[in-house]
């Protein structure tokens, strides 16, 4: 077939296999995972090749079985004879020795259900009557087909080796978008497909690599920085879960090292953040400390190291081993015996005695004879009866008389031979199903770095060199990557592609611009606001919502300063009559007067005469004579008529704090 008609159907299958999905969420079929070795440099993936095969397209409807060793499986196959005419058809392909009995079972039963004959392969083929006319044909194939195949593998119990898993098939169906992203195929981009996508896939996606969450205080950066740290470490958490499980989920990535939390300060430098000489304090077999120096690993450069190293699953594998591969081992055995002019031994109850096998017949069965002599009678091993023999007698110690026994199964025949080769063959299969284990690559799990009050450090100072490679191009695994020599180790040290970072800033600490440009650039902002139609805002405070409330102060203080100066929601989530009054004193009135370097006449501008209210001790205080010493200094007349003001406190006579919101709210 056509190289540019290929690429065409296999567009177009991917498509009509993806709408089928939609309608069916259980659904998943194998695609391209990558080039074979055998391919060389023959790029079929990357240049649209969405399923299995060179010439043609192979859509295996389960497990995608194994090309090199002819072990296809079932699947939907359209491609082109010798002539060029198109062929469509179902292949069910399997081979002896590499599938159990209940795998062979499915497919001989499958086939018969559809009368696909099967050759001495194990190869067979349902031809449609019109090749040309592939989508209906793959509509017969995933509806009836595929419904009758489920059956039976659920009947067999086989689900778990043939169906390919949701996590599988959205990892390859991943890199199919990104390839198709590249071609220049926009309708495939992740966004425009997300009913096809997990939404846990998509959410690490949406998830900038570099992020800053910058607003005022108490407008919840810390809480969802915690939220986007699990949501990135751990996709399929349930974060509206009570919040405790949530802290709790967090702490336990904080453990695993998969977040890791710093703040920055003014003290914070490269050696910390980074690498650095340090300090380390040796002691002898005397007791003697010494001190020696050596190049530690900083914060970001062990989450970095963390996030590199490949996460493996150790997985229990139990080889399928059955009476077909231990018969042919034992066939090539006595072949290579032979071939060397010598003949591989079988022994018997007997000790010291024993069979020789001296031949293969041309029908592929032993021929054996006693070691005691050449001129003995030969004996004749067939296959089918050494195969029935072993299907009763798995293990030969239950056997108490051999000839009674095995006539009984086989009739009659030279039960001492038989149990020569049976006894070989149980040992075989006892030493070859043994369970191995391995350890499976997984793919590499998200890391998050959380740095809290990030504008607050030297950034030049504390990333040096790195700031560039905190860009998401040119981290390791990108087309842009790159690497540095750092100065202390003389490393070669470079940023992961699954690291992320999470910084947030207080706008009311120091303002978004005197951020430093080379951080601006890498990180993206997301502003955090009050949120005043939060339903943990909506509770009656002496007759005005919490929300309202809190819009009043925010809007009086971004008419005297800025809104990078205003008041978080957080001072008043579930707050109450009584809880807010302490809110307000320890929270809110402490920021208002730091926010306005203790002008109280604004601060009284927000809060109203309620809170604020000139000093008695300078209002009633009629002061006869001059108020300062005595000094000559221009304008100070002025400063004696100038208005003093003060917070009126819990403790203040007639103090009605019930009042004070409602002047504060201009309704009294």
């Amino acid at each position: 077939m056509e190289q540019k008609k290929l690429l065409e159907i296999s567009d177009e299958l991917l498509d009509l296999l993806l709408d089928f999905k939609k309608d069916n969420p259980d659904f998943t079929f194998s695609l391209r995972e990558r080039d074979s070795p055998q391919a060389k440099d023959v790029k079929r993936l990357e240049k649209g090749q969405w399923f299995q095969g060179s010439n043609y397209i192979y859509v295996p409807l389960f497990r995608k079985g194994d090309n090199a060793r002819k072990i296809k499986t079932i699947g939907f196959v359209v491609g082109s004879n010798r002539e060029g005419e198109q062929t469509n058809y179902i292949e069910v392909s399997f081979k002896k020795g590499d599938f159990t009995n209940e795998e062979i079972s499915f497919h001989k039963e499958l086939s018969e259900i559809f009368d696909i004959k099967l050759n001495n392969e194990n190869v067979g083929y349902f031809q449609f009557d019109d090749p040309k006319n592939y989508i209906e044909n793959l509509s017969f194939y995933l509806n009836e087909f595929r419904t009758t195949a489920l059956e039976l593998l659920k009947s067999y119990k086989l689900e778990d080796r043939f169906l390919i898993t949701e996590d599988n098939f959205q990892k390859r169906l991943k890199k199919i978008y990104e390839i198709k992203k590249v071609l220049g195929d926009p309708s495939y981009s992740v966004n425009n497909r997300n009913t096809i996508i997990k939404e846990s896939d998509e959410n690490i996606m949406k998830q900038p690599l570099n992020q800053i969450l910058y607003g005022p205080p108490g407008t919840g950066k810390t809480y969802n920085t915690i939220n986007k740290a699990i949501e990135i470490a751990n996709p399929n958490f349930d974060l509206t879960q009570d919040r405790n499980i949530v802290k709790s989920e967090y702490e336990r990535l904080v453990n695993e090292g998969q977040i890791v939390f710093t703040t920055f300060h003014q003290s914070m430098t490269y050696e910390d953040f980074i690498e650095g000489i340090k300090p380390v304090i040796e002691e002898n077999e005397d007791g003697a400390k010494s001190v020696v120096y050596e190049v530690k690993n900083g914060i970001f450069k062990e989450i970095c190291k963390n996030a590199e190293k490949p996460p493996f699953e150790k997985l229990e594998v139990k080889k399928n081993y059955s009476f077909d591969d231990a018969f042919n081992d034992l066939v090539l055995e006595a072949n290579e015996k032979l071939e060397n002019n010598e003949q591989l031994f079988l022994p018997i109850l007997t000790e010291n005695l024993g069979l020789k096998i001296v031949g293969i017949s041309d029908r592929g069965n032993l021929i054996l004879k006693p070691i005691y002599s050449d001129d003995a009678k030969e004996y004749i091993v067939s296959y089918s009866r050494a195969e029935k023999l072993q299907q009763v007698f798995p293990d030969l110690s239950v056997i108490k008389n051999i000839d009674k026994e095995f006539r009984a199964v086989i009739g009659g025949s030279n039960s001492t031979a038989y149990w020569s080769v049976l006894n070989y063959i149980n040992n075989k299969i006892n030493s070859e199903k043994k369970s191995t284990s391995q350890n499976i690559a997984l793919p590499p799990k998200p890391f998050v770095l959380i740095i809290d009050e990030i504008n607050r450090g030297n950034v030049s100072q504390i990333f040096g060199e790195l700031i560039t490679l905190i860009e998401e191009d040119k981290r390791l695994g990108n087309n842009e990557e790159l690497e540095v020599t750092l100065p202390y180790s003389k490393e070669k040290f470079g940023v992961p592609s699954n690291l992320h970072i999470i910084g947030t800033m207080n706008t009311a600490d120091r303002s978004v611009e005197a951020l430093d440009t080379a951080l601006r650039r890498r990180f993206v902002f997301e502003e955090m606001l009050p949120k005043y139609e939060l339903e943990e805002l909506q509770q009656n405070l002496y007759g005005f919502s919490a929300s309202d409330i809190l819009k009043t102060i925010n809007l009086r203080i971004e008419k005297l300063l800025d809104r990078d100066h205003q008041i978080g929601h957080a001072y008043f989530i579930h707050k109450n009559e009584i809880t807010i009054i302490d809110s307000f004193y320890k929270n809110i009135i402490p920021l208002l007067q730091e926010y306005f370097f203790g002008d109280y006449g604004k601060i009284g501008l927000v809060l109203g005469k309620g809170f604020i209210q000139e000093d008695s001790d300078f209002k009633d205080n009629k002061i006869e004579t001059s108020f300062f010493a005595s000094f000559n200094y221009d304008n100070a007349e002025d400063f004696e008529n100038r208005i003093s003001y003060r917070v009126l406190g819990l403790n203040d006579k007639d103090f009605d704090f019930e009042n004070a919101i409602k002047l504060l709210m201009n309704k009294k």
